[in-house]
């Protein structure tokens, strides 16, 4: 359960450094108590992992501590252990999406910001149409065509045997690997169905129709600026080319989205290191704020 990150050197503002630590609850005054804030938490940050997985993103263990010096460990009666187990109470109440995203790690996304990520960092295309394409493995599709067969999501066990994995290692590793090819395209997501710690499968397409459809009328940059009006009051500053790699989005649709947020006077262009800059989101005034919400 170890998970380590490492913040480069950063010429950002004292200040903006601590906003974005206190609106991050990293700090020992605005850090989560427990589990039951753990909801709120990323229905206000929008995106959050649940190990410390980049220092652009925040992270429900970094949260819990107040600090985001503190390093993860193996332990079940440890911080660590506890927020691991968070995984099944947020599931189960259907918190926020739950998925592998950042940088490979498990992510929590609130719902509302579902579509504009699916937009982003998904492939909208139908399996089929993919795997007949060359872009999708034939275990990744027998996955694929198995979960579309089923009545419901699938516990683990049961989706290896139905899809054609059976037990041992070297058939567990072909496996892992087509659920991550899967993961990586947005199309497999992970569900908790019951009182038991089993995880189950299911595509995404066919559990949150509606979020699909939405994605698939959204265009990339109404996406980015959804995104973005999220992310930015929470984070404070942004890193582009970190966020980029992040969230796998070009680098240069993410730049154009910051330029369009700076000719709205809604960031400013700062350094953050000798050789790379970033932006600083600006806070609206009491009159802006009001013209947004009427918008």
């Amino acid at each position: 359960m170890e998970f380590l990150t490492k913040e480069p050197l950063t010429m950002v503002d004292f200040l903006a450094v601590q906003q974005r630590l206190y609106n991050w609850c990293q700090t020992s005054e605005t850090r989560l108590s427990g589990e039951s804030m753990a909801s709120a938490f990323i229905e206000r940050v929008g995106v959050a992992t649940l190990y410390p997985a980049s220092p652009e993103f925040p992270n429900l263990f970094s949260a819990y501590v107040g600090d985001p010096h503190t390093k993860t460990d193996s332990g079940w009666e440890t911080p660590s252990g506890e927020v691991y187990g968070w995984r099944w109470t947020l599931g189960r109440s259907s918190a926020a999406f739950y998925t592998t995203l950042i940088r490979r790690r498990p992510t929590w996304i609130r719902w509302s910001l579902l579509p504009a990520i699916l937009r982003l960092c998904g492939v909208l295309r139908p399996p089929e149409e993919l795997y007949e394409a060359g872009h999708l493995s034939i275990e990744a599709y027998r996955i694929v065509q198995t979960l579309e067969a089923a009545m419901g999501a699938l516990a683990t066990s049961e989706l290896r045997e139905r899809a054609g994995f059976p037990r041992g290692a070297s058939s567990r590793a072909v496996y892992l690997k087509a659920v991550e090819e899967l993961e990586g395209h947005l199309l497999l997501a992970k569900v908790f169905l019951s009182e038991d710690e089993a995880m189950y499968h299911t595509l995404v397409r066919k559990q949150y129709p509606d979020q699909v459809a939405a994605a698939e009328r959204t265009t990339l940059e109404e996406a980015l600026d959804q995104f973005l009006q999220v992310y930015l009051p929470q984070a404070v500053y942004a890193n582009p080319p970190v966020l980029a790699k992040d969230l796998k989005i070009p680098a240069v649709a993410l730049s154009t989205a910051f330029e369009r947020l700076m000719a709205a006077h809604q960031v400013d262009l700062i350094p953050l290191t000798r050789n790379n800059s970033g932006y600083l989101w600006r806070e609206p005034s009491a009159a802006q704020q009001r013209i947004r919400d009427e918008t």
